[in-house]
């Protein structure tokens, strides 16, 4: 099937290798996000606890809380994701808070889950967990003349990274898709540069064994493929040349046993004048059956040559015998009967005569078992046989010899048909009866195709 071809497997091989090599460069990428979206806070919380540090640093000095309040509150205005801003004197007392119900307290400050980073001016970046949300708390000491009078404490709302990493995931995934989706069309696009010369020699080869190669393959390529496929193309002119002279050498052998088989039949006849061309009208009369049962060419001919050789075995029948005019005694009899097994032991030692045995060894069978050599009956009796039998007979019958005159078809016919059931099988003699009944022209020209 198609979809399970190279080009198939080369595509879905490509895209494993690309989604294997896209994954790992997403989370290499993804990492390397969520790290730079970390220090892009980091460095922003720093940037805004320095700068509101030193500003603080005036207002603490001045005892000017409303300096500081209005720098605290503006901070928190202008920074969405800042949850609290505070300022704390040395004392640890908060000056001033985001929140002003806190102003005056003591600052509390919990021991950090995680220390994110610590700058040589002092500033501490810690994370915690407060609600389920991390929060990071940017701690920056505010000094005057290098002394410490308080500290500033600033907490972003961690929602705020876990957004842009969001973003970022999602940049990184469509990218990643857009990528493999590219990938895949262009290795099912470049895998046809292959997968291509692969399939023309694939259909060139299948060309080669059922006998219908149609010529030369192109050759595109100028790598290993393409000199296989020159390769095939020389390959495939010396066999289909071979095949030409197997196919002349061959219609001669043909012609030749064919001609053995006609030369054989000839022989038989002759040996009786009475019966000079029996083999040949029985052959007629057997492939005209053949055709009302609608048995096809091939069956037809071994049919045909069936009935020539049917009485090959008289060869060994003494010409006293074979040619006596007055009627055999049982011991004649006896040895006129074997003639079904000589003809079928000397077609056994022709391998391609073989299978014409059958019928030459029981075409003497009767319909109901009384027949010879073996008293085989009803379908026991190979097909070609029973023909043999009706046309045997029926040429027999009209046929003169020198101790009666042939019989008029008329009267063969009825005597066939008195025999249906008996000797001969019902349904082969309705059909031999209703072939003779057709226009005469039939026979003879199957006599002038068998004798050509």
């Amino acid at each position: 099937m198609p979809f399970l071809g190279i080009r198939f497997k080369l595509s879905f091989v490509s895209f494993l290798l690309v989604t294997a090599v896209i994954a790992v460069s997403s989370v290499a990428v993804m990492g390397i996000m969520d790290r730079f979206l970390l220090g892009e806070l980091v460095k922003r919380g720093t940037s805004l606890s320095r700068g509101a540090a030193n500003t603080a640093a005036f207002g603490l000095l001045a005892h000017d809380r409303l300096v500081v309040d209005n720098l605290v509150a503006k901070l928190k205005e202008r920074q969405p994701d800042v949850l609290y801003v505070a300022a704390v004197d040395h004392d640890g007392i908060i000056t001033a808070h985001s929140d002003l119900r806190k102003n005056g307290a003591r600052y509390e400050q919990k021991a950090p889950a995680k220390v994110i980073s610590r700058d040589v001016d002092g500033t501490m970046v810690t994370l915690d967990s407060r609600g389920g949300r991390d929060i990071y708390e940017f701690s920056t000491p505010i000094r005057f003349a290098a002394r410490k009078i308080g500290s500033l404490h600033l907490t972003i709302d961690g929602v705020t990274l876990v957004d842009a990493r969001g973003d970022a995931r999602r940049m990184v995934a469509l990218a990643s898709g857009l990528i493999l989706v590219v990938a895949v069309l262009a290795s099912y696009y470049l895998a046809g540069f292959f997968t291509t010369p692969i399939k023309k020699l694939q259909e060139g080869v299948s060309q080669l064994r059922s006998g219908k190669y149609q010529g030369a393959l192109t050759v595109k390529l100028h790598d290993e493929l393409g000199e296989l496929t020159s390769n095939f193309n020389q390959m495939a002119q010396v066999i289909v040349q071979q095949q030409d002279k197997l196919e002349e050498y061959a219609h001669g052998l043909e012609e030749s046993y064919l001609a053995t088989v006609k030369i054989l039949a000839t022989s038989i006849d002759a040996r009786d004048d009475y019966t000079l061309r029996h083999s040949t009208r029985v052959a007629a009369l057997s492939v005209m059956l053949g055709q009302q049962l609608g048995l096809h060419t091939e069956e037809l001919r071994d049919l045909e040559v069936a009935a020539l050789v049917h009485d090959l075995g008289k060869i060994r029948i003494p010409d006293k015998v074979l040619k006596k005019a007055a009627p055999l005694n049982e011991e004649e009899l006896e040895m006129v009967r074997l003639h079904t097994r000589h003809g079928a032991e000397i077609l056994s030692h022709s391998r391609a005569l073989q299978r014409f045995v059958p019928a030459v060894l029981y075409h003497h069978e009767w319909y109901d078992g009384q027949g010879y050599p073996e008293g085989l009956k009803g379908a026991e009796i190979p097909l070609f046989a029973k023909i043999i039998a009706i046309a045997d007979a029926y040429d027999a019958m009209t046929t003169s010899r020198p101790y009666r005159s042939g019989l008029p078809a008329a009267i063969a016919i009825n005597e066939i048909t008195r025999y249906s059931g008996s000797q001969f099988e019902p349904a082969l003699v309705d059909l031999f009866v209703r072939s003779l009944g057709q226009p005469n022209h039939a026979i003879p020209q199957l006599m002038l195709r068998l004798s050509a």
